[in-house]
């Protein structure tokens, strides 16, 4: 695992990376709140950044190798989470106003493309000595992730009109809207450690697997979680019908008048209210979907395992310790 001594290193580049282009305009400062400079309890996980750290680290590497990657990735992160609060109409982050909520749409939509901007300056920048060749294939890789994420967003919004979504539906999103993100934090990982391709690419698959476990277990928050744990309101993921593991799961299963109350309010066609969400978390309860999504979440990490254990990666289990230990995060 990373040190303390690590972790502050990656906050400070991180800072350094964001407020280097800091022109005193309100776009900078308001990317600096969002980030929560100066606030060190409202910053994010860094899971991202931190599992980059780690694969490179397990490969060999040294941190100054990835801590442009490191950064990037983190960048892009946070930026799609400026235009996903907008997209979701979100109103609250990590316990506070969200970037648009305080600002104003238009400066929402601004901040979040200048800051996705500042992500790929990251990562050009030269700061880090490699060949030119493998700067082009670690650009290649996250503008990849990059596009993945945007399309397994778009079907995410697109199944808010959805009567039905099917398991095979949800994984698709899933495999791009979070998977993809926690893929390329793995292969950039490897790559900044001087891997060859083929063996960051098999980083890349574990970090996808990883990613969908990661996923199942957010929408368990998003479904049971509070809001000291999530930082928006219990049960926010419901009331906007949004199509998260638990419900995909409970709609394929049998008949029965707890499906069928799960399935009437996600027919209703609008915003659920706090006794509909109640009642349909109930219904949920009922079928097992938590103790399903939990099982999902086992599944995810026994597919991390049987990767690493065939592409003969992360040999020493740093990689699977620090995401096991991230991924827990639901009593």
């Amino acid at each position: 695992m990373l040190s303390p001594a690590v972790c502050a290193n990656l906050e400070a580049a991180l800072e350094r990376a964001v407020t280097r282009f800091d022109d005193g305009s309100p776009t900078s400062a308001q990317i600096r709140y969002h980030f929560g400079f100066g606030e060190p309890s409202r910053r994010g996980k860094r899971l991202r950044s931190r599992l980059v750290l780690e694969v490179c680290a397990e490969e060999g590497g040294v941190d100054e190798d990835a801590l442009d990657a490191a950064c990037a990735i983190e960048i892009v992160h946070e930026f799609s989470l400026i235009h996903d609060d907008i997209e979701d109409g979100d109103r609250l982050r990590r316990g506070r106003e969200t970037l648009w909520s305080r600002y104003g749409l238009a400066h929402g939509i601004n901040a979040g493309d200048a800051l996705c901007a500042v992500a790929y300056l990251s990562l050009l920048d030269g700061s880090m000595p490699r060949p030119a060749e493998r700067t082009v294939a670690m650009t290649r890789v996250l503008q990849e992730a990059h596009l993945a994420m945007c399309a397994g967003q778009g079907r995410d919004i697109a199944f808010e009109t959805e009567a039905r979504v099917t398991m095979d539906d949800y994984l698709a999103m899933v495999g791009g809207k979070t998977a993809a993100l926690f893929a390329a934090a793995c292969e950039l990982g490897a790559l900044s450690a001087g891997t060859s391709e083929r063996r960051a690419a098999a980083y890349g698959e574990l970090g996808r697997a990883y990613g969908i476990a990661f996923q199942i277990e957010d929408d368990l928050l998003g479904t049971w979680g509070d809001s000291a744990t999530t930082g928006k309101p219990s049960g926010a993921d419901l009331a906007k019908r949004k199509w998260a593991f638990p419900v995909v799961w409970a709609l394929e299963g049998p008949p029965s008048p707890a499906r069928d109350r799960v399935a009437a309010a996600y027919a209703c066609g609008t915003e659920l209210d706090a006794a509909s969400v109640s009642a349909t978390i109930d219904a949920l309860d009922g079928l097992g979907a938590r103790e399903a999504a939990l099982r999902a979440v086992r599944c995810a990490l026994a597919d991390a395992d049987a990767i690493a254990d065939r592409e003969a990666i992360d040999r020493s289990g740093r990689v699977r310790a620090f995401f096991g230990g991230a991924v827990r995060r639901v009593a």
